[in-house]
């Protein structure tokens, strides 16, 4: 997605909340704000990319904060309350048993197309955590008590039945700390439809190739991103074949600043599941990599106005070309 004017004054009221994080030295932030500003007049130019003008301003915020994760305890409690939630949200993605208790996949009384879409839906929810974003109040408190109606007015653009046609080989991409909770529940869910489709397949082809889920973290801290050692302390290594990161603390993913094994895996995937808007941002106009499920809450015009929708809707949409 290209950069929008309005982007501008966005990015730089998102660099002066950051900053706000971690320091209330007023010389300093007017000194963070006075090299943001030149280093977005460095940078802007309409045909760039939100994202690649993004992360040139947050990086020369962060070398003037002398911090490089401004973000660091708001993440740990956006995850906190995500895992608070997660017992009442897997109740609504699998159902409850006879006991009270959330079902699970093996037992829930859903079809399976209908776990998947709520899964989807309640990841796509946890996008809600995004600090900083300007007019959006993310509050924690906020979220537990938004989460049941966006969960019951579900998905506003749903191709989560074409999204299930394509699991061989899927690729997904997180956003957030917190929503990443949600994140790895999809992981679960599509690593036992893919044991599932694989079965039927070798039914009838016993060569048949097996699938692979890959995720893809942040190579480095960048606003409230997950990085590696969060997935790890969620242990999504358990449900992943396999953990990449996008190599840098880059917004979204830069690709000549990404590993070539994360690149590759990219090219190579049935399906790329792209969490957020970042993701969404620096995806939404590649040709090569390809179909793309971008999953996210809009919560800037600029991005619902890419997408053709409202502020404020529950997106889960497949690009195919």
């Amino acid at each position: 997605m290209k950069i929008n004017p309005r982007c501008t004054y966005c990015l730089l009221s998102r660099i002066h909340y950051q900053s706000n994080l971690v320091t209330d030295d007023a010389v300093l932030i007017n000194k963070v704000m006075k090299e943001c500003i030149s280093a977005l007049n460095d940078e802007y130019d309409p045909s760039k990319t939100s994202t690649h003008i993004g992360t040139a301003v947050h990086r020369r915020c962060f070398e003037v904060l002398g911090n490089h994760d401004p973000y660091k305890e708001v993440k740990k409690i956006n995850t906190q309350t995500a895992l608070e939630m997660l017992p009442e949200v897997q109740k609504m993605i699998y159902g409850i048993d006879g006991t009270g208790k959330a079902c699970t996949f093996e037992n829930s009384p859903f079809p399976i197309e209908e776990i998947f879409e709520k899964v989807i839906l309640a990841a796509v929810i946890g996008n809600y955590f995004d600090f900083g974003v300007m007019g959006i109040d993310a509050s924690d408190e906020e979220f537990k008590l938004k989460f049941h109606s966006y969960f019951e007015k579900g998905l506003d653009i749903n191709d989560t039945k074409k999204m299930m046609t394509m699991l061989s080989k899927v690729v997904y991409m997180t956003d957030n700390c917190g929503e990443i909770v949600y994140d790895r529940e999809v992981l679960k869910v599509i690593k036992k439809i893919q044991q599932m489709q694989h079965a039927q397949e070798k039914a009838v082809n016993p060569n048949a190739i097996p699938p692979e889920l890959i995720l893809i973290v942040r190579g480095a801290p960048i606003l409230t991103d997950a990085v590696l050692e969060d997935a790890e302390n969620l242990q999504m290594e358990a449900i992943a074949d396999k953990i990449l990161t996008t190599g840098t603390n880059a917004v979204g993913i830069k690709f000549e600043e990404a590993p070539e094994e994360t690149i590759t895996a990219m090219k190579e995937a049935s399906l790329i599941i792209a969490k957020g808007m970042a993701n969404f941002e620096s995806l939404s106009d590649e040709k090569e990599m390809y179909p793309i499920a971008f999953l996210l809450r809009t919560k800037c015009e600029s991005v619902a106005e890419a997408i053709g929708v409202e502020m404020g809707v529950s997106i889960a949409k497949l690009k195919t070309e």
